[in-house]
């Protein structure tokens, strides 16, 4: 599937995923942009991320706080089935918010997001 129509499904999920959440919580990840990217590129590589990462909640330090999802990577663990990628948009879009929470691995592991 190309770019354009991952990145329709996944603005879909992500909308919908965000309108579900608690208002307390639906407030606090609304003010965090999600970036829809194909994969990490070479600086991010570089960097230290690992190339198949399929999302990363990013705080900062200079930067505006944002949750970026990696669409091709997430197709590519779903074995490209549209139901699976937009199930695995929305429990990556849920771990990167419990990272905004500040919630660690161990946190997401106890609410089914690890």
């Amino acid at each position: 599937m190309d770019f354009k129509k991952l990145s329709l499904l996944a603005h879909e999920v992500v909308a919908t995923t965000l309108s579900e959440l608690p208002e307390e919580l639906r407030d606090a990840a609304r003010r965090v942009p999600v970036l829809l990217e194909r994969r990490p590129d070479s600086e991010d590589v570089e960097a230290g991320l690992d190339p198949d990462l399929l999302g990363l909640f990013d705080p900062g330090p200079h930067d505006t706080p944002h949750i970026r999802l990696w669409l091709e990577n997430l197709w590519e663990y779903s074995d490209k089935e549209e139901d699976v990628f937009r199930e695995e948009v929305r429990v990556t879009l849920l771990h990167e918010i419990g990272h905004l929470l500040g919630w660690d691995e161990e946190d997401l592991e106890e609410r089914g997001l690890g």
